[in-house]
């Protein structure tokens, strides 16, 4: 079985990367500086992370809320539209399958970003519990998906895109790039502040 590979393959090959399979996709594990200058610069400066291997599954309709609520362990009632949620997909035996993250877009539209080797798998979960009036998508396939991560992410993202650093921590929101629109969110996959931009 082939691997899938990020819209960015091309790019990173070019650049370099050194490509290993993960979760059934080939991604970059890291280039020529190596994984230590990589790691200083995240936590000194700024760096991009391409995790288009994440999932994103699309939950839309007027049963998504609740269908979500029975899915994972967090209580979306404690978010709203425009915020984003950690939260667990349990086993059947309750213990955790995945750590996932839910983007609230808008009031029927979910964004449910699990890990890549577990997306068919919420998929199908997700896909039991929805009714007539929920729609599950695996829309990652459609989307580049970039984490802008580090100290002074949001100041060097400022000056190419100042809606999208402006998106605040664990928000979620649409921007307009040039007349495109991108999805940008504020959940700092690597513990230190950023963004990710969809896109």
């Amino acid at each position: 079985m082939t691997n899938k590979t990020s819209p960015l393959d091309a790019v990173h090959r070019e650049l370099g990367a050194k490509m290993v399979p993960f979760g059934g996709w080939d991604m970059p594990l890291n280039y020529h500086a190596g994984t230590l200058a990589e790691h200083g610069a995240c936590r000194t400066s700024a760096v991009v992370f391409d995790v288009s291997h994440l999932g994103t599954v699309r939950v839309t309709g007027a049963g998504a809320h609740d269908a979500l609520q029975r899915a994972f362990t967090n209580d979306l009632d404690k978010v709203a539209p425009g915020r984003c949620q950690y939260t667990h997909s349990l086993s059947t035996d309750g213990s955790v399958a995945d750590d996932i993250i839910v983007w609230w877009r808008s009031d029927d539209v979910f964004d449910v970003m699990p890990n890549a080797s577990n997306t068919d798998r919420i998929v199908a979960a997700l896909e039991g519990l929805a009714g007539d009036d929920v729609t599950v998508t695996d829309v990652g396939a459609t989307r580049a998906v970039l984490a802008v991560q580090g100290p002074q992410a949001r100041n060097l993202l400022s000056a190419v895109m100042p809606e999208a650093a402006a998106v605040g921590r664990f928000r979620v929101t649409e921007v307009d790039f040039d007349g495109t629109p991108i999805v940008v969110a504020g959940t700092g996959y690597t513990g230190e502040d950023g963004v990710e931009i969809v896109i």
